[in-house]
């Protein structure tokens, strides 16, 4: 059996708490497939990003200098970490598109009592719930 992952549950904060799950006291074995599941998911995660920044490189509006429009708030200030979009709505579904992908890792999923947690964070193991049977 197989795990299908969509991308929308692929973030820089699922592989920060996969890792956190392995710093933890957990039996070896299941710590073993752990790493293996980290080192197929990073790599995964990394493809996303770049196609999520490609993306967004298409999209974003520019001015003559070719620098990205910074848009403005009702004050007049510019909203820092944002950017202008030259089609949100075609933006927008390219981005759907891409959250939507399924990968298929050739793991099985983990029984979560093979962990042998005594305690562990709830925002981790929500992160990660496509784990776990």
């Amino acid at each position: 059996m197989s795990m299908i992952i969509k991308n929308s549950q692929l973030t820089n904060d699922t592989i920060a708490s996969l890792n956190t799950l392995i710093e933890l006291d957990i039996k070896a074995g299941v710590a073993f497939k752990l790493t293996r599941i980290i080192k197929e998911l990073s790599s995964i995660v990394e493809d996303k990003l770049k196609m999520e920044k490609k993306i967004l490189e298409k999209w974003v509006e520019r001015d003559e200098d070719g620098n990205p429009i910074i848009p403005k708030g009702q004050d007049g200030e510019e909203i820092k970490g944002t950017v202008s979009i030259t089609n949100v709505e075609e933006f927008t579904k390219e981005m759907s598109e891409l959250m939507e992908i399924e990968t298929n890792l050739p793991f099985d999923k983990i029984e979560f009592d093979d962990l042998g947690l005594t305690t562990a964070k709830i925002k981790d193991l929500i992160k990660l719930e496509f784990l776990f049977n």
